[in-house]
């Protein structure tokens, strides 16, 4: 039986959906709430738990359900300071479940940034900073808790690490580069939060996207500056800003920038859409340019290079090097100049190769082998 731990995230109930398809009837599913008193994105089953972080009772509860299921493999979708140091105490007891990191990207570099000296950020002067007071108050709340600070939480846990578990090998390279652990790789991706594989659209519209959430990683003042010093005839385009997910003030920090900086028409978006109205508007997109120094917003990229859509990104994204090494047609932000200035959406020949590099990679035929994969231990195997 498979015991899954997430946060209350728009992605939840696309994963449940993919483990139980692939799985039926051999997970139990726990939310944790951290800053909310009610779920907002997950549906809830009858295989489904719900607790607050700070919730006396949460590892007894946890340990109950462990035992009474008879867990053998722990999923954390996202490991957090606090899903780390919950999965330590855990394990504590339960010595032979293996461990499984569904890896999302930042849970690995704001581990990188904030103990390796790991550089994401250009104007890292706009991140909120922490007072001492909340820092070693928070500090003490995680030695009183789980007996250990948030870094030994990640350290441990990375230590006793069994899988991890994404799609991009890149990212596993420099998790083994940067971090003591004997976790073996394999291959995964919610293939429920891509978009429709069939949707491509030829006619572009006049639409400059730039990132896909009001994220400080996403790095967009840089991005703003380099198109307001470029000779890039802007006027006639409009400035796409999904800003729905993330950081409210540094969303308007962004808006405010372009704005005062771009002499174009800019729409933001503030609101959450659902994925097919997203999809329709991401449809449209023209040019999409991603400043994050890191792998994210895989998904965003995915449906607009498999929509037909030209995207750049930065050099020293991972994703960069995955994409090329698969032959999809994607520009470098800093070494493509002049594909960026000259505004020429992609040709139809080249939208037509990326859509079916998009159909090779991600196909129902991929999911079952790696979701058939996902749970057999590589060392078992003939």
């Amino acid at each position: 039986m498979n015991l899954h731990i997430f946060h209350d995230d728009k992605f939840t109930n696309g994963a449940i959906e993919q483990f139980e398809r692939a799985y039926p009837e051999q997970n139990r599913y726990i939310i944790l709430l951290y800053d909310q008193k009610e779920l907002k994105y997950t549906t809830l089953s009858s295989h489904t738990a719900v607790f607050h972080i700070r919730d006396l009772d949460l590892i007894k509860n946890l340990k109950a359900i462990i035992a009474t299921f008879n867990i053998s493999r722990l999923f954390i979708h996202f490991m957090d300071d606090f899903k780390a140091a919950l999965s330590n105490r855990l394990l504590e007891r339960f010595r032979d479940i293996k461990l499984y990191w569904i890896f999302y990207g930042g849970d690995l570099y704001d581990y990188l940034s904030r103990y390796k000296g790991y550089h994401i950020l250009d104007n890292p002067e706009l991140v909120p900073k922490q007072s001492w007071v909340e820092c070693w108050s928070k500090l003490a709340k995680y030695l009183i808790l789980f007996r250990m600070s948030q870094k030994s939480a990640k350290d441990k846990i990375f230590r006793r690490l069994d899988y991890f578990c994404f799609w991009n090998e890149y990212d596993y390279d420099l998790f083994k580069s940067k971090i003591e652990t004997s976790a073996r790789y394999k291959d995964f991706i919610y293939y429920n939060a891509l978009g429709n594989p069939d949707h491509i659209q030829q006619n572009k519209k006049d639409i400059i996207m730039v990132n896909h959430a009001a994220s400080f990683t996403g790095n967009h003042l840089y991005i703003i500056d380099k198109l307001a010093k470029s000779a890039i005839p802007l006027r006639d385009h409009q400035l796409l800003l999904p800003l729905s997910y993330g950081n409210k003030p540094y969303a308007n920090q962004v808006i405010a920038a372009a704005e005062r900086h771009l002499n174009m028409d800019i729409k933001p978006l503030t609101n959450f859409l659902p994925l097919q109205e997203y999809q329709a508007i991401l449809a449209d997109v023209k040019i999409a340019i991603f400043g994050m120094r890191r792998q994210e917003a895989a998904g965003n990229i995915f449906q607009l290079l498999n929509l037909g859509a030209k995207v750049f990104l930065r050099k020293d994204n991972t994703l960069l090097s995955w994409l090329r090494k698969r032959n999809f047609i994607v520009f470098c932000l800093e070494e493509d100049r002049e594909d960026l200035e000259n505004l020429r959406p992609l040709t139809v020949a080249q939208m037509s190769h990326n859509n079916a590099q998009y159909k090779k990679y991600f196909n129902e035929t991929v999911y079952d082998y790696m979701m058939d994969r996902l749970i057999v231990d590589d060392q078992n195997m003939a």
